[in-house]
C-alpha cells in the first residue's frame, strides 16, 4: 500500500525529533526565493501554495509543502507558501527524509506522485491549448 499525506504526520520514530512550526493565520512559511533546506507536512491547518497573486495550490492536514528542497537541495523556493488559518506543520530536514525514505520507500513514492500532480495541473492551467 502507498503512504497517503494523511499516513505521514506521525513520523515521530523514523529519525530524530522533528521540529513543529506553528503559524497564525496571514504568516509566511517561507517566501519565493528564500534559501530551501527542508520539506513540512501540513499537521493541522490550511496553507496556500502562492506566487505573486496567484494561488497555485492550498494544502490541508496530510498535505506536504517544499519537496522540491529535499529532491533538488541547493535551490531556492519555487513558491511562497502561507498559512490560511492557524496551522501546524511538520519539518523534514534532509537527513530526516532519508531516514523516511530508508525505512519507508513508499514515502518517496508518494512525494513524487505528489510532485507529479502538482506539475500536471500547472501544464494543464499554463500549457497553450492546442487547436488540432
Amino acid at each position: 500500500m502507498i503512504a497517503e499525506p494523511s499516513d505521514i504526520t506521525d513520523i515521530g520514530g523514523l529519525g530524530g525529533t522533528p521540529e513543529t512550526v506553528s503559524l497564525l493565520p496571514g504568516e509566511f512559511l517561507f517566501r519565493e526565493g528564500d534559501d530551501a533546506h527542508a520539506l513540512y507536512v501540513v499537521k493541522r491547518g490550511v496553507v496556500r501554495v502562492v506566487s505573486g497573486s496567484t494561488v497555485y495550490e492550498t494544502v490541508r492536514a496530510g498535505g506536504i509543502v517544499g519537496e522540491m528542497a529535499i529532491v533538488d537541495p541547493g535551490t531556492s523556493r519555487s513558491a511562497s507558501v502561507i498559512a490560511g488559518t492557524h496551522a501546524e506543520l511538520i519539518e523534514i530536514d534532509l537527513a530526516t527524509f532519508l531516514g523516511m525514505v530508508s525505512k519507508t520507500p513508499d514515502f518517496a513514492l508518494m512525494v513524487m506522485r505528489v510532485m507529479a500532480r502538482r506539475l500536471r495541473i500547472m501544464n494543464q492551467r499554463y500549457r497553450p491549448q492546442s487547436s488540432w
